[in-house]
């Protein structure tokens, strides 16, 4: 039987300009430019695991988010399937918290991200992000490191 890990990521931008907000992840596999989120602890929901690893990661307090896509990942040479639940929010308020263990935190013009140096698989989660319609992804490795993605 697979074990489940529930996970959330979330794209903060300004309504007035191409500006979202980004963490350089630092020390993990995931490392590289990202949006903050992370895992669901036990006793919460998708939604409140997302602001909390909002708040943890950025310092910024954020609200009405909107969710914009789903990814099922199977990880590769075990019982594990990962779900990540991908929001985005312009609603947001305090004082950012430019560093923290997990990485530098600033503002970036959305038309520069695809420049940057991504953390693994970012450039398809993009994808979700970016499309004004809710998407499933389905995300299984092709065997050469990289992985294949299914849209719905």
């Amino acid at each position: 039987m697979s074990t489940c890990i529930l996970m959330n990521m979330c794209m903060i931008y300004e309504n007035n300009s191409n500006k979202v907000l980004v963490q350089d992840k630092i020390g993990s596999k995931w490392s590289g430019i990202t949006f903050p989120g992370g895992h669901v602890d036990d006793g919460e929901s998708i939604y409140e695991s997302t602001v909390r690893e909002v708040k943890e990661e950025t310092g910024l307090t954020i609200s009405r988010l909107e969710q914009v896509g789903i990814i099922h990942m199977d990880k590769p040479n075990s019982y594990e399937k990962r779900i990540i639940f991908l929001y985005k929010t312009s609603n947001f308020n305090g004082k950012i918290i430019a560093e923290s263990n997990e990485g530098r935190v600033f503002w970036v013009d959305i038309n520069k991200l695809k420049t940057m140096q991504l953390a693994p698989n970012m450039s398809e989660y993009l994808k979700l992000f970016l499309n004004n319609d809710m998407i499933e992804a389905y995300v299984t490795p092709n065997g050469n490191g990289k992985n294949n993605y299914i849209f719905y």
